[in-house]
């Protein structure tokens, strides 16, 4: 199934479905498009769900919670979220309130913050 959208692109890859974010920023039609999709995934397949978030400079608190509750619902039917490219301050929100084990980023896929490194 591969499926594009106007905000996201949806194709399935090695045991999952990937959903890429198109859009440089979040708006209702955004999220709107993210939940028809998500949910679509949820009920109508069993495989796990990427997703690429390096096109977003930052996640909204309110798409956050929906990717925290999707997580949640995904883990309880035996199956995961993956995140990639997740911005350096969600993953820091997400670990300092014992969130991340309900998702799947690893630090290898974390997007850097654009300042350079010193030294």
């Amino acid at each position: 199934m591969a499926k594009k959208t106007k905000y996201l692109t949806v194709r399935e890859v090695q045991n999952a479905y990937e959903i890429v974010i198109l859009s440089k920023k979040v708006h209702n039609e955004l999220e709107e498009e993210l939940d028809s999709i998500m949910h679509m995934l949820f009920f109508q397949t069993r495989s796990h769900i990427q997703m690429d978030l390096s096109t977003l400079p930052y996640l909204p608190l309110s798409l956050l919670t929906k990717l925290l509750n999707m997580a949640r619902d995904l883990r309880l039917k035996k199956r995961v979220l993956v995140l990639v490219g997740l911005p350096i301050s969600s993953y820091m929100y997400l670990k300092r309130f014992d969130l991340i084990r309900l998702v799947f980023p690893s630090e290898s896929i974390l997007r850097e913050s654009h300042r350079q490194p010193r030294g």
